[in-house]
């Protein structure tokens, strides 16, 4: 009891250590690297023909010679294959029938590096390349070692690959591309220049002819998506962008395949693929599972297909393929993404990925001069079956004797429901149409059709394997949570010997509705709707504290009637918050957009001027003579005009980035930034921003001055200063002074909120200074600590949901992470993507500092952390404990994943960076603590 009335501070920093260890191991266990089998495939591990021959290739004769791999990001299915398509040429071309879509089903989580990783390696990558992607500096993700169809295209025959884009690429296959210029793929407040860095290669590099691969990876339509959604103004004009550099491509390379066929009767011809690496869903963002993320656009084109009557029309004869393909979004058949790592190895004849998923695309093997002939197909499809079969031997431990001798296993009756079973029934078939005069199309229909089968079953079985947890890992880590969460809710229980009984059915309820939140973690559909939970909880908490004012002592009923409407205002105010997002938001449109804005920041100018002119802000007693009144008046001054300044330098950068059109901006605002904002109107936006940060760092400094010199002539002031038991401190100008910054790092339709944020912070301290404690009572303060507290803890991830955000990966805006900056660094675009995300629980973070201020006791802050540090543990040990339980469950990596980081983001970069490590400071440096 003595550490924790003397150096809390002590006992809480150690704590802290224990946790974070803890959620270090324990996240080491739960995403884990992803086993590879090592190694590359090469022809010589491939099965040998059914018939053992020797005179047909291992490998199947290659269809194409040279490789256009466009990657557009984010380009969803709609995108090309919708009616509102931009796409005109490669339309044309599937409406000609020389051209083959498709949609290209993604998994979760679709960012971009764990869907480069699906594209070429064929698997499904570890939910922690999520993570990963984020950090542009990481090299430990990089395919190298791995099998992928990169490097399998390269060996073969010594071929050369030039690359330009995204330089996610250039990091996961070092050394590889003989040319090569990468783009950063986090800047995504660039849509133009971006994409022109690759489309001005096209013309000297694929002229050039020293290429037997180019790789593009065009980045714009993914930053549009991400500043104003799939509807974007700027959506159709990128999308007609990338059709018109798909046709340029084209051009050229058929022009040259004409004239090598010309020169070379063993030229193949060129294939060009035309892909997302995921899609995007109604705000722009990516990285969850909805339908909209995971659907893909795939297209392959070849001026080879011009010639060839099987692509235009469905053959006659051999019919297995289109069998296969039930699924069809606009009227075009749907595959998985990996499905294009075994198609491109059949295609160029080189061996499959050894740790490949993906299942052939047999379409793309129907050829010309083989008429309706399978043979390659069959040998294709073998190829295929045994490289899964390979990866399955993992699981099936007497599968090998099926791969490696499938025609003398024992007979089908024998071996009944085995999946090897398939597979020898496949090869059998196979063997008896080789044997043939190859025309039963019927023997070659049931080959096909039992290779697809075992080819689907491996899948099926390969997918339900349980990822490579580490158990260990996450059992310490769990308990060193778990020591960290149990000290923490003892320290806040038990913080205090006395506790008033006059909450006891508010602490009752709250401990009620604490459990319930702990429970509602292991459900999937609670996750996926937890802002319903929060709003239900502050609803009735308000409800429930307008009830308990009738039963504060020492108030008339008058007094506890007022009490109880600010309560009930409370309500009300909050239903218009959290009715914002979803009613409100979509009215505003057009010019009230911006005057939402400009009244938003306006008031943050009058809260600051208000502040900053109340008496409690001056030393108790300064004589003139001591010069220390003008000094602070001058102060006062100075900030007034910093802030604004500030505000208009904020709404002027808003303007730039947000309008779409010059006239959407009201003539009043435009007649204003002409006139008095001229010399910040011609700076860019990364000027303009590094300029709003220069401000507000200004006003800060301010502030802490006026603060010191506040104090110091508080304590020089030798005329009572034994009296002076005022409390006082200055947060409320350190909250109005974060109000526009955070408005900024906001989309300006959530503006408002701040403005309601205002008035119901307003009521909450009109309200918690009518408390007993405001009195001089004891009894009340400690409860009233963990009652605010929980209040905060409320309000702050009902902020969080009320801006539009959720549990999903999906939900992270990146449109204001770039604000002043340049380049990418991955500590500072994280920094500023967390406080843009975050914006909201960040000003009701400082709200509850001016809450615990108010108090003015020196161990209610303490006792605050306390509190918050024991519901964040505990929540975070719940959810860990829920995630290792459920760790097989459907949804494992689509909701409880993506869940486990957010909270790992909540409670060490919110609570522990923001809440105690910055909240400490600011008590410190702008508090002055009354002394009992």
């Amino acid at each position: 009891m003595l550490c924790q009335v003397q150096q809390p501070q002590i006992l809480i920093c150690l704590l802290a250590i224990i946790q974070i260890l803890g959620l270090a191991l324990f996240a080491r266990g739960f995403f884990p690297y992803k086993v590879y089998l090592s190694g590359f495939a090469n022809v010589t591990t491939a099965p040998p023909w059914p018939d053992a021959s020797q005179t047909r290739p291992t490998l199947i004769e290659p269809e194409f010679d040279r490789l256009v791999f466009i990657v557009v990001d984010a380009l969803r299915n709609d995108f090309v294959l919708g009616p509102d398509s931009g796409f005109d040429f490669v339309k044309s071309q599937i409406e000609l029938g020389q051209a083959l879509p498709y949609t290209a089903r993604a998994t979760a989580p679709t960012v971009t590096m764990p869907r480069i990783k699906a594209l070429t390696t064929g698997t499904v990558p570890s939910f922690l390349d999520a993570i990963l992607n984020i950090a542009e500096s990481d090299t430990s993700s990089s395919l190298q070692h791995h099998d992928n169809w990169v490097q399998q295209f390269r060996q073969t025959g010594n071929r050369t690959i030039h690359f330009f884009g995204d330089d996610t690429w250039i990091r996961l296959f070092p050394n590889t591309f003989t040319k090569h210029d990468g783009t950063t793929s986090f800047y995504v407040s660039d849509t133009v220049q971006v994409d022109l860095n690759v489309t001005r290669h096209i013309q000297p590099v694929f002229s050039t002819q020293d290429w037997d691969a180019i790789i593009l990876h065009y980045l714009g339509l993914d930053h549009v998506g991400h500043l104003g959604g799939p509807r974007s103004p700027l959506m159709k004009p990128k999308q007609r962008e990338m059709d018109q550099a798909v046709e340029k491509i084209y051009e050229i390379v058929a022009q040259q395949d004409a004239e090598r066929i010309k020169q070379d009767v063993n030229a193949k011809g060129t294939l060009i693929v035309l892909c997302g690496d995921h899609g995007m869903n109604e705000a722009g963002n990516h990285g969850g599972s909805s339908i909209g993320e995971t659907s893909a656009a795939l297209v392959f084109l070849s001026p080879r297909f011009e010639s060839r009557p099987t692509i235009r029309h469905h053959a006659q004869g051999f019919q297995i393929i289109n069998e296969d393909i039930t699924t069809r979004i606009f009227g075009f058949p749907v595959i998985d993404q990996i499905d294009i790592v075994p198609t491109l190895a059949s295609l160029f004849s080189f061996p499959i990925p050894k740790n490949s998923l993906g299942k052939l695309i047999p379409e793309l093997l129907q050829r010309k001069n083989s008429g309706n002939s399978p043979v390659e197909l069959l040998r294709a499809l073998q190829l295929n079956a045994y490289q899964l079969g390979q990866l399955l031997c993992r699981m099936v431990p007497d599968l090998p004797q099926y791969l490696e001798n499938p025609i003398t296993q024992p007979s089908l009756s024998d071996t009944r429901g085995h999946i090897g079973e398939l597979y020898s029934r496949a090869v059998i078939e196979h063997n008896k149409f080789l044997s043939s005069s190859l025309e039963d199309v019927a023997i070659s229909e049931n080959a096909a059709k039992n290779y697809l089968k075992f080819i689907h079953e491996a899948q099926s079985q390969l997918a339900r394997t349980a990822s490579d947890y580490k158990i260990v890992d996450m059992t310490v880590g769990t308990f060193l949570m778990l020591m960290s969460a149990v000290i923490f809710i003892y320290q806040s229980i038990f913080f205090s010997e006395r506790s008033s009984s006059l909450w006891w059915s508010t602490n009752l309820a709250v401990f009620g509705m604490l459990a319930a939140y702990g429970v509602s973690l292991f459900a999937s559909s609670f996750i996926e709707e937890e802002h319903s939970i929060w709003y239900y909880f502050t609803s009735t908490l308000f409800l429930l504290l307008a009830i308990q004012c009738f039963k504060i002592p020492n108030k008339s009923i008058v007094q506890q009637m007022w009490l109880f409407i600010q309560c009930i205002l409370q309500l009300v105010l909050f239903r218009v918050t959290i009715a914002w997002d979803s009613n409100i938001k979509p009215l505003i449109i057009g010019e009230l957009k911006w005057h939402m804005l400009a009244l938003t920041l306006f008031t943050s100018i009058l809260w600051n001027i208000y502040i900053l002119s109340w008496s409690k802000y001056k030393p108790v007693h300064t004589t003139s003579a001591s010069g220390a009144g003008y000094i602070i008046a001058i102060c006062k001054i100075m900030m007034v005009l910093i802030m604004t300044l500030t505000c208009s330098l904020i709404f002027l950068y808003k303007t730039q980035s947000e309008s779409q059109q010059e006239n959407d901006i009201p003539e009043v605002y435009q007649n204003f930034i002409t006139i008095y904002l001229e010399f910040a109107n011609q700076l860019d936006q990364v000027a303009l921003g590094r300029l709003i940060y220069n401000y507000c760092g200004s006003g800060l400094f301010l502030l802490t001055v006026l603060v010191y010199l506040i104090k110091r002539a508080s304590i020089l002031d030798i005329q009572g200063h034994e009296q002076q038991t005022k409390n006082q401190h200055y947060l409320d100008v350190l909250l109005c002074m974060a109000t526009p910054i955070l408005v900024l790092f906001t989309r300006s339709y959530y503006a408002p909120l701040f403005i309601l944020y205002i008035v119901q912070l307003c009521f909450l301290r009109s309200w918690y200074g009518a408390l007993p404690l405001s009195l001089g009572s004891s009894e009340f303060s400690h409860f009233n600590t963990r009652l605010v507290a929980f209040i905060m803890l409320c309000m702050i991830h009902a902020a969080f949901f009320m801006t539009g955000h959720s549990n999903s990966i999906a939900a992270i805006d990146l449109s204001n992470a770039y604000i002043g900056v340049t380049g990418y660094d991955t500590i500072l675009i994280g920094a500023l993507t967390f406080c843009s995300n975050w914006a909201t629980s960040i000003w009701w973070c400082i709200a509850g500092w001016i809450l615990l201020a108010d108090c003015g006791h020196v161990s209610s802050w303490w006792e605050y952390v306390t509190t918050q540090s024991a519901m964040f543990g505990t929540f975070l040990l719940v959810l860990s404990v829920a995630v290792t339980i459920l760790r097989e469950h459907l949804f494992i990596w689509t909701v409880f994943s993506p869940k486990y980081l957010y909270q790992m983001a909540w409670t060490c970069l919110f609570h522990w960076c923001v809440q105690v490590i910055g909240g400490t400071i600011a008590m410190q440096l702008y508090a002055i603590r009354r002394t009992s």
